[in-house]
């Protein structure tokens, strides 16, 4: 939802000039879960009554709610990631309840950012999106990727810095950057993700101006299940390339990652990765 229709202008200009948008994440809301009993009892109300009121439920819903806080509509997320679904359930609610246009009532701010950590850290961008065919979710996931000083270490060479040279990255490393390599869906526990086949490897191409710059080219297998706590045959197969640039102290300057047509599902997508500054 957050990367189909709430990044709809359309979508977007509703939910800030005329609700009040909250999203709750059910793991949260769980028996063991952190939200707190009185945020418990009310996700409960909301659902027991649009079961009364007969409007579709469920734990994966939009739910419209009136002013004084009771269920008046609901859509199905497969429905209400349809914008234009979500939009004229929006449209319709203003114009029932004569709702005035007003401010949002928090600052809207951007939902992924990158982790507080040291300078020594490589912090990296990671993005995946559906190509062709299925396989997973439509719209764009974020993850981040912590590289500490010794993972930096085992990421280049360590021998002298010369033209052609080549070498395999350290297993640990790859395997911190490959995990996060899969398409969108409901299962984002990286512990889960069982790497079957990898590897990575540099190649020094250029040294220009103190700039050490490798290729990068690796391969992946990975079991990966689309449900968390569900077993199921779906597996990420992808080709790596890219590029990092360093220098001879070992302070790297750039990096980027991306796959080539990478297969999951029965479907392709992409995922690029980028170091952030």
């Amino acid at each position: 939802m957050r990367t189909g229709p709430f990044s709809d202008a359309r979508v977007i200009e509703l939910l800030n000039n005329y609700f009040a948008p909250v999203y709750a994440v059910n793991e949260d809301y769980a028996e063991r879960g952190p939200a707190s009993r009185e945020e418990k009892a009310e996700y409960q109300r909301i659902y027991h009554e649009a079961v009364k009121a007969r409007l579709s439920t469920g734990t994966v819903h939009v739910y419209v709610l009136t002013p004084d806080g009771h269920p008046l509509d609901s859509l199905h997320v497969a429905e209400a990631a349809k914008k234009d679904k979500l939009i004229s359930m929006l449209e319709k609610t203003v114009k029932d309840l004569k709702t005035k246009e007003g401010k949002p009532l928090v600052k809207p701010v951007p939902q992924s950012v990158a982790p507080k950590t040291d300078e020594a850290s490589l912090v990296l961008h990671l993005t995946s999106r559906p190509l062709r065919g299925g396989g997973s979710w439509e719209g764009v996931s974020e993850n981040w990727i912590v590289l500490n000083r010794e993972e930096i270490k085992k990421l280049l060479p360590e021998t002298k810095a010369e033209v052609g040279a080549v070498w395999d990255i350290d297993k640990t490393v790859s395997t911190k950057l490959y995990r996060p390599f899969y398409p969108v869906t409901e299962n984002n526990d990286l512990s889960t993700n069982r790497i079957d086949r990898q590897f990575l490897r540099g190649t020094i191409v250029s040294i220009k101006e103190g700039i050490i710059r490798a290729r990068l080219e690796g391969k992946l297998k990975m079991k990966h299940a689309f449900y968390p706590g569900r077993e199921d045959n779906n597996f990420v197969e992808a080709e790596i390339v890219g590029y990092v640039d360093f220098k001879a102290n070992g302070d790297i300057e750039t990096m980027k990652l991306v796959t080539d047509e990478a297969t999951y599902g029965g479907g392709t997508f992409g995922v690029a990765v980028r170091l952030v500054k």
